[in-house]
């Protein structure tokens, strides 16, 4: 007899969209086929017709800053599993060489968490990228961040920007670190974002368009294809974040058709919103600052058209769990929450405007993350034997976006927005997590995952 049993979904994977049921025991998937080839169970659930996805895993997430980080990873996590992410990948930094913020952040984890997650590190200077292959040993952990600019000194988040001399230094250590191991960049020319930051402040503009213009297409481009040029000199493998513009995918195609390993990822945001969008006019400025900034709509096309043809590998949301006034443009911090609102988004403006399929939804969001980074097919997958991570979409339901929808007290880019497409149902390993609008999981109920030692 199973635990739980899923029937009458329209179960979507990367492979196509299929009617089918889910059994579930011990956390596990043992059974996937129709109603009637499925056990029965202590507790069946009519899924009614409704979208059955494989648990989002998000591989782009940030938390802590001003919010002490033991409660962020209760009230984050909560919000995860409002939007149906099961799984995440979370950036970690340290200024102390003896890296106790990462040991008491793991720590943390394992006490707290709703739902499972990963690591990876962000690298402040050139001490920490030699040290990247101690640090890996010590911690497992093999995929590094680094921030080629965007970030002025003292800046409040406080983001140190690599040199080349830094970078260089980690790909030569990333490279042999064994199986999923990649190098990150933030891709925004240094000199060029201080150089137009300081002029259009002293225009006197404090408009989002503004800050958009202070960091123009070109400052990310000339940093994808520095970041791409060293890594084919040091044959490390590259994956490349939060991508605004389509001249990185063109970048990335041409690298890979030689024989490099370029990996992009783009986020809701960037392909839902614009710099100019009517929402983010006058004392709301601020809400729309987000680095890299919102683009125009010509480069949002080229994000679907690469997310549709493959060239865009992963979604992630960029979450930052930050309160923000909207009102100073210049001294609000860049980002806002995202991880409840990426199913929607996808199926709001992707699908339901013919953008992008339901499969290639379940692609990017799930599939892709987890082969990555080296948790498939634990991850990632609708099969037997996987985790029985699991969301029920219902994609007639339309709610606002605010606190009550995405169970997080922090500023969304698509606050007050209606969106189509929200989770009703998230189970995370065979456990229900979120049903109907309440949090059902406890804090500690969660894992840090353990990653895959061979491809």
């Amino acid at each position: 007899m199973a635990d739980l049993v899923l029937k009458n979904a329209q179960l979507v994977s990367s492979l196509g969209v299929t009617s089918a049921g889910v059994a579930i025991k011990e956390g596990k998937i043992i059974a996937v086929g129709s109603d009637n080839e499925l056990p029965s169970a202590q507790e069946e659930i009519d899924c009614k017709g409704m979208l059955l996805f494989p648990g989002v895993f998000d591989p782009h997430v940030h938390l802590g800053g001003r919010t002490p980080y033991a409660e962020n990873i209760v009230s984050e996590t909560q919000s995860a599993a409002a939007g149906g992410v099961t799984s995440f990948l979370q950036y970690l930094r340290s200024g102390d060489p003896e890296y106790s913020v990462v040991t008491e952040r793991i720590a943390l984890c394992h006490e707290k968490t709703i739902v499972d997650t990963a690591f990876h590190f962000i690298v402040s200077g050139l001490g920490q990228a030699k040290d990247i292959e101690n640090f890996s040993s010590k911690f497992d952990i093999v995929t590094f961040k680094f921030y080629m600019g965007g970030y002025s000194e003292g800046n409040p988040i406080g983001i140190m920007t690599a040199d080349d001399g830094v970078l260089y230094a980690g790909m030569e250590r990333i490279r042999n670190l064994g199986p999923y191991n990649y190098c990150m960049v933030h891709a925004e020319d240094h000199a060029l974002v201080e150089m137009f930051t300081d002029e259009m402040k002293h225009s006197g503009r404090t408009d989002l368009l503004a800050y958009s213009e202070s960091r123009p297409h070109f400052v990310e481009e000339q940093d994808v294809l520095r970041a791409i040029w060293m890594a084919e000199l040091l044959d490390c493998p590259l994956y490349i974040p939060h991508v605004t513009i389509g001249a990185a995918i063109e970048a990335a195609g041409l690298a890979n058709r030689r024989g490099g390993n370029i990996v992009l990822e783009t986020c809701p945001h960037y392909l839902a919103l614009t710099a100019d969008h009517p929402v983010f006019e006058g004392h709301r400025a601020g809400i729309g600052k987000v680095s890299p900034p919102l683009r125009d709509t010509w480069n949002q096309d080229q994000l679907w058209a690469g997310l549709a043809n493959g060239q865009i590998s992963t979604v992630g949301s960029d979450h930052v769990p930050i309160e923000k006034s909207g009102d100073e443009l210049w001294e609000e911090r860049p980002g806002f929450a995202g991880m409840a609102t990426i199913l929607p988004v996808l199926l709001t403006e992707g699908y339901l405007k013919g953008r992008i399929s339901l499969e290639k939804i379940a692609e990017v969001t799930s599939l892709n993350p987890a082969k990555l980074f080296g948790y498939y097919p634990q991850k990632g997958n609708v099969s037997i034997g996987s985790d029985a991570d699991l969301v029920l979409v219902d994609l007639q339901k339309e709610q606002t976006v605010d606190e009550k929808s995405t169970h997080s007290r922090f500023t969304s880019a698509f606050d007050n927005q209606k969106l189509k497409g929200w989770p009703i149902l998230t189970i995370r390993r065979g456990e229900v997590i979120f049903r109907e609008g309440e949090v059902t999981a406890v804090p500690g109920s969660g894992r840090v995952l353990t990653r895959n030692q061979t491809r």
